[in-house]
């Protein structure tokens, strides 16, 4: 076969009408969302999910408590939203 180049490609697709475009860009890009499908993980056995779990939780207890904690953020999120309502800032 032989080899055709992008810009010759886009040649020929600026001749045709507006509409033909549109439908040419659109089949283009279903047909690349649809060639390559994900390759897929191996499934874990229990054991080796359990296994993952375990090293998550010990990487994220390693990284030691986090400040502020959640509820202090939205806490003090609060506090602000509440003064900028009362004209405060």
């Amino acid at each position: 076969m032989e080899q055709v180049s992008l810009d010759y490609v886009l040649d020929l697709a600026h001749k045709l009408p507006r509409t033909q475009r549109a439908e040419l860009i659109a089949r283009l890009a279903i047909e690349l969302a649809v060639a390559e499908p994900p390759t897929e993980r191996p499934r874990l056995s229990p054991d080796e999910a359990r296994a993952a779990l375990a090293e998550i939780r010990e990487h994220f207890r390693a990284q030691g408590p986090v400040s502020p904690s959640m509820s202090e953020q939205l806490d003090a999120d609060r506090r602000s939203r509440d003064a900028s309502l009362r004209g405060e800032v």
